[in-house]
């Protein structure tokens, strides 16, 4: 089989093991969370816990998160339990109503449009940083992440190709060097993951997806700012509407 770059054979890694995808997915979160460096923590396990739930699609739009039965789970009061779910209030996973039982935010609570709008200027800005700062071997990761995608999307399997993509998103903001932009996107992709991780399902996304990112990591090859800065938010709209069903005119800037 041969890869993008069209001379180099490469063979599809086995399916990514669920035990390490969950893992990797725990440690996003933590460090989305801000809570990276006190991972052991009571607050910090409990908010793990339930925002993989929620992105793994067990806890569903709508579905309450029972306080008691965490607090049961972890040996511990409802004290701790309550200040992990409003951190995850934050980040527009759960909604913690007075005097009423917390529940899974809807998809359709959290302003989809305009969370991709602002997921697509930012990406946009970081491709043209990418274009402008890698140097030597800056790009070898991403190289490898979308080798990563192609095998997934060759082997049907959703959560290697989820991970690959944040990989490759990850290096990208590495290289960008903007901490600010960085702290931006993490916070905005701390809102979507599971949304991202629902549009990578569809029908035919993987396949395209990957094929977008092919192109991407040519136009940084190339530094080629102005189409890595649209191939980037072209990524964000298509997912976007593919997970909305609405028509490409709809996709302006307000």
């Amino acid at each position: 089989m041969t890869d993008h770059r069209g001379d180099v054979e490469t063979v599809d890694p086995q399916a990514m093991p669920e035990d390490e995808f969950r893992d990797s997915l725990r440690r996003l979160l933590m460090r989305s969370l801000g809570v990276d460096d006190r991972g052991d923590s009571l607050v910090a396990q409990i908010a793990g816990d339930v925002g993989l739930r929620i992105i793994e699609g067990e806890l569903l739009p709508g579905d309450e998160v029972n306080s008691v039965d965490l607090a049961k789970q972890f040996g511990t009061s409802r004290t701790p339990v309550r200040e992990a779910l409003l951190m995850l209030e934050k980040h527009r996973m759960v909604e913690v109503p007075a005097r009423r039982r917390p529940r899974v935010s809807g998809f359709l609570d959290v302003p989809i449009r305009e969370l991709y709008h602002a997921r697509a200027l930012l990406t946009g800005f970081m491709s043209e940083a990418v274009c402008l700062n890698w140097q030597g071997g800056d790009l070898d990761p991403m190289r490898a992440q979308v080798d990563n995608m192609g095998a997934a999307w060759r082997n049907d399997d959703v959560n290697a190709f989820f991970w690959a993509s944040i990989s490759f998103g990850e290096a990208a903001t590495e290289i960008a060097g903007n901490s600010l932009i960085a702290g931006f996107i993490d916070s905005i992709g701390m809102s979507s993951l599971r949304l991202r991780r629902k549009s990578m399902a569809l029908p035919g996304r993987m396949e395209e997806s990957y094929q977008d990112h092919v192109r991407l990591l040519r136009a940084f090859e190339r530094r080629d700012r102005q189409l890595a800065r649209a191939l980037s938010m072209g990524i964000i709209r298509d997912a976007y509407l593919a997970l909305t069903g609405e028509s490409p005119s709809t996709w302006q800037f307000s």
